[in-house]
């Protein structure tokens, strides 16, 4: 049980992740997450929750059974009237679609405007997006398995800063979304990652292998959703009517001004062709080591 505060108390840092771009063909792999110390964590999710309960005007309906998922609720898939096979509808079909998307946008919010309890435990976004270009040469689980390395040795540098900052001596436990296929290899990475260095550090300060659940049971695991999404619709070849990410880029890590939360993999970084603000502040940064 965690301390009530102050100067080497002990607690736990929440990072609720997901993932988007698995599918054939995606442009990119994207790990999204969100750091929340637990202090805070039943109160975002009471914000979100509020905010479809909000939305979900018919009392017949639950909206614990309305997953905040955003490529479900921007295409709802609605039940065709002239089948007679099984069908799987979404509950958010039962709502506009102007309602839907008014909906996302008020989540948006509530994660960009989000305040701790603690200013010196701040809520964090975390992201990886590696370009389907980047390495090609990698096996997917490859690739995968070095996003994961990426995200997860972010999520432990925050915890080592906030112990220097602040001797918060917090631990880090990461919950992520179901998904039976990946799952025993990614806690292997895990433990292996927490014995000895790995391609980009050994982890230190996470109390266990990641966890699993059903992003149905929480909405902390839908915020992860929301930020992978986010960050794969914003590198999308296609330009994004609804660029989310001007919404969430404050709200990744960062020490100072330097961005530490989100990366961009991608083979224009190593050209200085990629202009986001990712690939932007990391040659920002290498520029000013060398001066």
């Amino acid at each position: 049980m965690a301390s009530r505060g102050g100067r080497g108390s002990r607690g736990v840092y929440l990072l609720f992740v997901d993932e988007s771009g698995t599918h054939g063909g995606s442009h990119a792999f994207v790990l999204g997450g969100v750091a929340i110390h637990e202090r805070d964590a039943r109160r975002l999710h009471r914000l979100l929750d509020s905010a479809v309960q909000k939305c979900i005007k018919n009392p017949a309906l639950n909206a614990e059974e309305f997953e905040l998922h955003v490529s479900e609720m921007r295409n709802a898939k609605k039940p065709n009237q002239k089948s007679s096979k099984p069908q799987k509808v979404s509950n958010w079909a039962l709502i506009s679609r102007t309602e839907r998307l008014d909906l996302l946008d008020e989540a948006y919010e509530i994660i960009s405007h989000f305040q701790p309890k603690d200013p010196a435990l701040p809520m964090a976004l975390f992201g990886v997006a590696v370009d389907r270009n980047f390495r090609s040469g990698l096996l997917p689980a490859a690739r995968e398995a070095y996003a994961y390395e990426v995200l997860l040795n972010k999520f432990d540098v925050m915890l080592k800063r906030n112990m220097a900052d602040n001797g918060s001596s917090d631990l880090g436990l990461v919950i992520h979304d179901r998904r039976v296929v990946a799952e025993r290899d990614i806690q292997a990475w895990t433990r292996e990652w927490r014995r000895a260095a790995g391609t980009v550090g050994q982890i230190r300060n996470l109390a266990d292998v990641p966890l699993f659940a059903d992003s149905k049971a929480t909405r902390l695991i839908q915020v992860a959703d929301l930020v992978s999404y986010a960050i794969w619709r914003h590198y999308a070849p296609d330009p994004a009517k609804n660029d989310y990410m001007d919404l969430l880029w404050d709200s990744f890590d960062k020490k100072s001004d330097q961005m530490c939360g989100m990366v961009h993999y991608t083979p224009s970084y190593g050209s200085g062709t990629c202009s986001c603000r990712s690939c932007s502040d990391r040659l920002t940064a290498e520029a000013l080591k060398h001066l």
